[in-house]
């Protein structure tokens, strides 16, 4: 099949190897038998980019040679070289470069569009999870809950369905099939997977204070400061979130969605580290990482979520305290804060961008998940 075809050439260039080492390909000498004996590149005609493709009269060229010296100028971009061979000059009826498909231009493209979009119920996905709870009910001024989950969810893509082709809600190209005759390329642990998740709230009055377990007896002044005090919480943990290796602009397979970049080796330990300029990186040695990945080959959508960054943390804490003026009036203050130990968790996802393998800061956190500390105050009237 073509995507094969394709990826030979691809290996092939990669691996520099000399045009005369080239042998024919089926696919290429029986879907492009004209491309015999013609040079590789380009509507103008002319040599390509085929090592040794100079010393070598263009005349001699097997079918397989002539697309081999037009693919190589595009590796990384077949999806460019193909439109090349499918896109008769001028949009008329002249010939393609270094020729059209036996069928005649158009075979592998439409004249009048690049891209069709349609959606379709094929998506699945799948969750399981073991669920621990501990629920205390209000008793002597306490109430608390407390969650534990163990999971692990898997789809083909964790975006609404009405998001756009360029999914700049999640900042890649990670949830729209890239290779339609294989659309289960991308499935993998969703944009979600938490592996584990820890979660508790509470509510305590404390029991100081007229009619409370301690200090019942009091007076008015010292239970106006000493009681009606309360505290509350919410805490959420959890494990860390996927992330994607984006290859970094390169169309293999699709020519509209770029395909993310294979995982070929180690990338070494991920979490939040400072890189040689100082800034904070996911990978403990970006440059190793950088190169534990390859680009995709034609036919491959790459990889989704195969990485790990860090996850959530956040402790939201309040102090209340109320004062009861009449048997239906009371005045009550409130302070609270969220993100109480003002703690920073770098969004992985997010960074996207910074994923990318042709970029210079590879690894590079650019957003967080959390925010900073923030406090607010109020006071309530309640008749």
């Amino acid at each position: 099949d073509y995507f094969t075809a394709a990826t030979m050439l691809t290996k092939a260039a990669n691996a520099g190897k000399d045009i005369s080492q080239i042998a024919p390909i089926p696919f290429w000498e029986n879907i492009y038998t004209n491309a015999a004996g013609k040079p590789g590149f380009g509507l103008g005609g002319g040599l390509g980019c085929a090592p040794n493709a100079s010393n070598i009269p263009s005349t001699n060229f097997t079918a397989t040679q002539s697309m081999y010296d037009q693919f190589s100028c595009d590796v990384g971009n077949e999806t460019t070289a193909l439109l090349f061979a499918d896109l008769p000059q001028g949009f008329n009826n002249g010939d393609c470069a270094p020729t059209c498909a036996n069928t005649g231009p158009w075979t592998f493209f439409d004249d009048q569009w690049s891209s069709l979009y349609s959606w379709r119920s094929i998506g699945n996905s799948a969750y399981n999870a073991l669920q621990l709870n501990l629920k205390k009910a209000m008793s002597n001024g306490l109430q608390l809950d407390f969650g534990y989950t163990f999971s692990k969810s898997i789809d083909v893509g964790s975006n609404a369905e009405r998001i756009n082709s360029l999914n700049t809600a999640t900042g890649g190209f990670y949830d729209q099939i890239v290779n339609s005759w294989s659309p289960g390329q991308l499935r993998a642990v969703s944009s979600f997977d938490t592996r584990h998740q820890i979660t508790a709230d509470w509510v305590y009055q404390i029991p100081v204070g007229q009619g409370q377990r301690f200090g019942s007896s009091m007076g008015k002044l010292a239970d106006a400061v000493l009681g009606g005090w309360g505290w509350s919480g919410i805490v959420h943990w959890t494990s860390g979130l996927p992330f994607t290796i984006e290859s970094g602009g390169f169309w293999p397979t699709n020519w509209e969605i770029q395909s993310t970049a294979v995982q070929t080796g180690a990338t070494g330990s991920t979490g939040v580290f400072l890189d040689q300029a100082g800034n904070p990186n996911v990978f403990k040695d970006p440059a190793k990482a950088v190169n534990a990945f390859r680009l995709p080959f034609p036919g491959e959508s790459g990889q989704r979520n195969e990485l790990r960054g860090p996850g959530f943390f956040e402790v939201d804490f309040g102090v209340s305290k109320a004062w009861k003026i009449t048997e239906k009036q009371n005045v009550k203050f409130s302070w609270e804060t969220f993100n109480l130990t003002n703690s920073v968790r770098f969004d992985a996802a997010q960074s996207a961008n910074n994923y990318s393998l042709t970029t210079g800061s590879f690894g590079e956190y650019s957003s967080t998940l959390s925010s900073p500390r923030v406090m607010q105050f109020s006071l309530r009237y309640a008749f």
